[in-house]
């Protein structure tokens, strides 16, 4: 558009609309989601289930490349930010709680994991609770994915025979190649995802030559917890961000709750009398009410430490009665009627967070959150 005393107006045309995914990111995290608990249930029926279990959970874990993929291109929202790492969490419980059942790793091995997790969810509310904030760093990001690879190792490890176990490698080291070369040529850079899934699994193989079943899985779970508990290291090592600022009742009790609940989950699936699906489920739905709980503390909506304290107390006393009756091995149905308990518990007081501060997630918009 020129004006009549000759001077020029830029003419501003805004940008096209960017077109809606087919899929969004929130849809396949929920996707996600919603498969897991097939996954688990495949690694209990036996050989057959396990080998389709290998395969099925590699897909799902996959979904999480992708769905952040679609969140970084079409943005990203609460919901989704919230539901993006409960989902991760839920996936290492999925995986990683079985192998206690399946006696794939020790059950000290497991509880480590866990209690990293929890421990540390708890700690991300109380410095968030305190406007104290800390660098995630790069370990922390890519510990989830370490996780999922290392659980591959291990399905590998103990489903292939040696025989054949290269045939299974190859598998995954070919979509990683594919990947790598794909991300070269269209972004000229190293994907650093698809290096470390490569030499993982060409490790892996090497090594299975020169070590034992046993030997190797145990590595590979010390390994496990050394880059799990070293992905949490600025919120320990973030303590000193407290001085002057003690724990009070809102921290005590979460803390309570983060040993408590991993350290009666494993040391009850150990008994093999209490229903491990119960257990699974009741881990999961505590890493998405801890999830919700630092998007609350992150707002400033944190409601009272009753409920909280209520909660961990009543699954405490219900899961630790459980474990008392199954050292004893005299009330089967008892010790699953506990456990059972102490999952209704724990799904009644989820579903109440989760409706109160449905008004928190639902917003339009959030930045991608960060991996701890």
């Amino acid at each position: 558009m020129t004006p009549s005393d000759g001077s020029h107006t830029l003419r501003v045309v805004p940008a096209p609309p960017r077109k809606k995914p087919l899929i969004t990111a929130n849809q396949l995290t929920i996707a996600r989601l919603a498969l897991l608990p097939l996954g688990s249930w495949l690694l209990y029926q036996g050989e057959h289930g396990q080998h389709i279990a290998l395969y099925f959970m590699t897909l799902v874990g996959c979904t999480d490349f992708v769905d952040g993929y679609l969140a970084r291109r079409y943005g990203a929202t609460v919901l989704g930010g919230l539901m993006d790492p409960i989902a991760d969490k839920v996936f290492i419980a999925a995986v990683f709680l079985p192998m206690i059942d399946l006696q794939w790793l020790p059950m000290p091995l497991i509880l480590l994991v866990f209690l990293r997790e929890f421990v540390i969810t708890a700690a991300r509310t109380t410095y968030s609770r305190r406007n104290v904030q800390l660098k995630t760093s790069y370990l922390a990001k890519i510990k989830t994915w370490y996780q999922m690879i290392t659980s591959g190792l291990l399905f590998l490890l103990r489903v292939y025979p040696p025989a054949v176990r290269w045939i299974a490698v190859a598998m995954f080291f070919g979509p990683g190649l594919l990947g790598l070369i794909i991300t070269y040529v269209r972004k000229r850079e190293i994907w650093k995802g698809g290096v470390a899934f490569m030499v993982s699994f060409a490790g892996f193989y090497a090594v299975t030559y020169v070590t034992t079943v046993e030997q190797l899985s145990v590595g590979l779970g010390w390994a496990v917890v050394a880059i799990t508990w070293a992905s949490g290291g600025a919120y320990l090592f973030g303590l000193r961000q407290l001085a002057g600022r003690p724990l009070d009742a809102h921290d005590l009790v979460r803390l309570f709750g983060a040993v408590a609940l991993p350290t009666l989950t494993c040391l009850l699936m150990v008994t093999g009398q209490a229903p491990s699906w119960a257990l699974i489920v009741t881990v999961s739905l505590e890493f998405a009410v801890g999830g919700l709980d630092n998007l609350l503390a992150h707002h400033e909506l944190l409601t009272t430490w009753y409920g909280w304290g209520a909660r961990v107390l009543s699954q405490a006393a219900l899961l630790g009665g459980a474990l008392y009756l199954a050292h004893r091995q005299d009330a089967p149905g008892l010790v699953a009627l506990l456990v059972y308990a102490a999952l209704a518990v724990t799904a009644i007081s989820v579903g109440i967070a989760f409706g109160r501060s449905r008004h928190v997630y639902l917003g339009e918009r959030a930045n991608r959150p960060s991996r701890a």
